[in-house]
């Protein structure tokens, strides 16, 4: 049986706009999972309507070249976690925390009390969860890195 290749991440193309430092701002084109992907919030469209990231610059491209960009450090997994790890965490420890101080709620059965708690769990872990990634995308740093220039 072969083995499987080690998971990569996909490149997308786009064109050098800028040149800060050793990284690159990259101008991308819309593409239709733009809206279910996990990292919208890092290139999200400008008042133009463009979707720019901001991504190391190894190969010292320059202003106007097409390249190849990928995530680094996985990136993806680890905003994947914070959406849908996290608040199933904050889940079951407020479902724990409601069986273990046996809460009760009129006369509700108990078993409806502890899934109001890991409701309650689940809105508070996705707050947790905003918090963080919102820290992370306006953290300045680069999550991308440019691995090939096209032209």
């Amino acid at each position: 049986m072969p083995e499987s290749p080690a998971r990569q991440s996909e490149s997308e193309t786009g064109i050098v706009t800028a040149i800060i430092d050793n990284e690159a701002i990259i101008e991308l084109s819309a593409q239709q999972t733009c809206e279910s992907c996990g990292a919208r919030m890092i290139c999200m469209p400008d008042e133009r309507g463009k979707r720019q990231l901001r991504a190391s610059n190894p190969p010292h491209a320059h202003v106007g070249n097409l390249v190849a960009v990928t995530e680094k450090s996985n990136f993806l997994l680890t905003v994947s976690f914070f959406q849908y790890g996290v608040p199933l965490i904050f889940f079951f420890l407020f479902i724990l925390t409601f069986y273990l101080t046996g809460t009760t709620l009129w006369s509700w059965p108990k078993e409806l009390v502890w899934f109001i708690g890991g409701l309650a769990g689940i809105f508070c872990g996705a707050l947790v969860s905003r918090f963080f990634l919102e820290r992370l995308a306006t953290s300045g740093s680069s999550f991308f890195e440019i691995t090939e220039i096209l032209n």
